[in-house]
């Protein structure tokens, strides 16, 4: 089996051309010779599109995995069962399921799983999905260590913060060292590595691929996220979605890694 990995974006808020559409949220295609898994599903069934422009046969998909349980993740669900013979299996933490609400902008707002929640294969801790593929959830949380779950809550009285427990990456082990493929990196990112190192003990990491909330976020959580690519020795982040571009320009600015911007229709492989 090959053991290169391509990963091809789905869908992001941005794209490389007028082919492809965009909306605020994530899928990407994750391939190896004869074998494909799709990461998170985006808001609605625009990535479907988005796929079939880059003759991507979601249908042959090995399984669904999902990074954790918010609409911009996991709303496309509906539209990848009505619209293809996919059946899954899909992997997902047990708490994908909870209700959620969101008051980043002063108001509650609904942003859970939205649709029929198919049934899933539960993952907790740490799960191989196949040769050289794992799936890491229950990620520990450092004292002190930047979190992505400010404004979350499990109700609309915000009397139950929402740490998104859920909250999981992928893990693809090529000859040049892992490659860690986030959601939206709810844990932080120190965490999230910290936490590969010590399930799979990979003490560097060849590439981090996704999001890392931290759209607004202190100026402690980007220097931080700097200095775990750092202390990982990451060669490439390639960075989109709830990122944000303040972010990624600091990230440039501060470090001599590769840096790419997600786009809708790029391909990474490594």
């Amino acid at each position: 089996m090959s053991k290169t990995w391509r990963i091809s974006v789905l869908c992001d808020d941005r794209a490389l051309d007028a082919r492809f559409g965009t909306e605020w949220g994530l899928a990407l295609a994750i391939e190896r010779k004869g074998e494909l898994w799709l990461w998170d599903t985006g808001q609605s069934g625009l990535f479907l599109k988005n796929a079939a422009r880059l003759s991507i046969d979601l249908e042959k998909a090995e399984g669904l995995c999902l990074s954790h349980g918010h609409y911009d993740h996991t709303g496309g669900m509906d539209a990848l069962f009505a619209a293809t013979k996919f059946r899954g299996p899909v992997f997902a933490h047990p708490e994908v399921i909870r209700t959620r609400y969101s008051f980043s902008t002063g108001k509650a707002r609904e942003i859970g799983v939205p649709g029929i929640i198919p049934e899933f294969i539960q993952v907790r801790g740490k799960r191989r999905l196949d040769q050289g593929l794992w799936m890491l959830t229950d990620v520990p949380r450092m004292p002190g260590m930047f979190q992505g779950v400010g404004h979350f809550s499990y109700d609309r009285e915000r009397t139950a913060p929402d740490p998104v427990p859920d909250d999981s990456f992928l893990v693809l082990e090529t000859e040049s060292g892992p490659v860690a493929v986030l959601g939206c990196c709810h844990s932080g990112l120190f965490n999230s590595l910290a936490y590969l190192r010590e399930a799979l003990g990979h003490k560097k990491v060849r590439a981090v691929v996704g999001g890392l909330h931290l759209i607004g976020a202190p100026q402690k959580a980007l220097e931080e996220t700097a200095k775990a690519l750092l202390e990982f020795e990451v060669r490439t982040a390639a960075l989109g979605h709830c990122t944000g571009k303040e972010a990624v320009k600091f990230l440039k600015a501060r470090l001599a890694l590769t840096i790419e911007v997600l786009s809708v229709g790029l391909s990474l492989e490594f």
